[in-house]
């Protein structure tokens, strides 16, 4: 009998929505379940994050043309709309969940057995979760999973759960800032710090908290704004409406000048991070029950010393967002291809590529130039 032949690379789709509000990071119901019937079609198998991770720990064997499909934050369409098809067509995934996005809840607002018998109704506010809001603002309002639901997706055999931060959180790059934070069209999801949000707050510029030291702004600032700046919607939106208002906000950072905050030491930089992986890595395990290996960065970034905090945590698997192949023990850092609104035979194209570890670095590298 002929012997099956081994992955010598096993290729990481990530995802983040499958819903209908088009995006760079959407895949249509429609789609998702055209790329996987394409995928079992040609012979391709989407393996359990089990499987995965004794692979990329320990070599254990894995069949040619594997994958593993992921999904990134924990948006309830994965599970609505993703967790089905995949049933459907033989292939199983993971979602690398944020930790405190997940909501507390008794059950699942859908049971998993309805899900796969097809019973699922209509849920429009996942579907298009770009909704207006009560003043005429285009607002992002996405659900996500709540505790049961993730819970199911796992027993279902289906859906393995792994971490994505506690908080998914940004930090401040500096005390420059353009504007202020005041009603209007907010159609991104990931904007917060550990500072929250809230009207009047200088908009200073966000990046990813896992790569950067954060600036922190006077207490004393926020403290004067909080106070200065109705903090309801509509009295905000009638706050910036005003030239003389919006002349005492900019007056009163002005008196902050040279003394806007302050950026954290070493000691509050280690901690913050510890909170976002450590923190989350326990958060999850105790709503899933058991412990977790496998740990994807926010936004893909992350810092030698973030690194060295993850595998302190207890992680052996670190995903990125970089493209590239996967060969058998390959750890830590693992690379992923981004899923696209692209034909089934565009994303065969790249699980061949991605497959082959000498063809996929070539690859890899050339877009990397571009």
């Amino acid at each position: 009998m002929m012997q099956a032949s081994a992955a010598k690379s096993l290729p990481v789709l990530m995802h983040h929505y499958v819903n209908d509000s088009p995006g760079a990071i959407t895949v249509s119901p429609s789609l998702f379940e055209e790329h996987c019937r394409i995928m079992a079609e040609e012979g391709w198998r989407g393996v359990d994050l089990a499987e995965a991770e004794e692979f990329f720990l320990h070599g254990r064997a894995l069949p040619e043309k594997s994958l593993l499909v992921s999904f990134d934050d924990g948006f309830l369409d994965n599970c609505l709309y993703a967790l089905p098809v995949l049933r459907a067509y033989g292939h199983k995934a993971v979602v690398f969940a944020v930790a405190n996005r997940l909501e507390a809840a008794d059950a699942p607002r859908v049971p998993i057995e309805d899900l796969l018998a097809g019973k699922l109704k209509d849920m429009p506010q996942v579907r298009r979760p770009i909704r207006e809001d009560a003043l005429g603002f285009a607002i992002r309002k996405d659900i996500f999973c709540n505790r049961p639901e993730v819970r199911a997706m796992e027993e279902s055999g289906v859906i393995a759960v792994a971490s994505h931060s506690r908080g998914h959180f940004g930090v401040f790059a500096g005390p420059e800032f353009t504007g202020f934070a005041a009603p209007g069209d907010q159609k991104r999801t990931f904007y917060l710090t550990e500072h929250g949000h809230f009207w009047g707050l200088p908009a200073f510029r966000v990046v990813p908290g896992l790569r950067h030291r954060a600036f922190l702004p006077n207490p004393d600032l926020l403290e004067g704004i909080r106070r200065l700046v109705p903090q309801s919607d509509a009295e905000a939106l009638a706050f910036f409406a005003s030239a003389g208002n919006l002349r005492e906000l900019q007056a009163l950072a002005k008196s902050f000048a040279g003394n806007m905050g302050r950026f954290e030491d070493d000691t509050e930089r280690r901690d913050r991070m510890w909170r976002e992986i450590a923190g989350g890595k326990e958060d999850l395990e105790s709503v899933l029950g058991h412990s977790l290996r496998s740990f994807a960065w926010p936004w893909g970034k992350y810092c030698p010393e973030a690194e060295a905090l993850a595998r302190e945590a207890g992680f052996s698997l670190l995903f990125t967002t970089g493209e590239g192949p996967n060969p058998p023990l390959r750890t830590p850092r693992i690379c992923r291809f981004k899923a696209k609104s692209k034909s089934g035979a565009w994303l065969i194209s790249r699980l061949r590529v991605y497959s082959r570890p000498l063809i996929g670095a070539a690859y890899a590298r050339l877009r990397n130039l571009f």
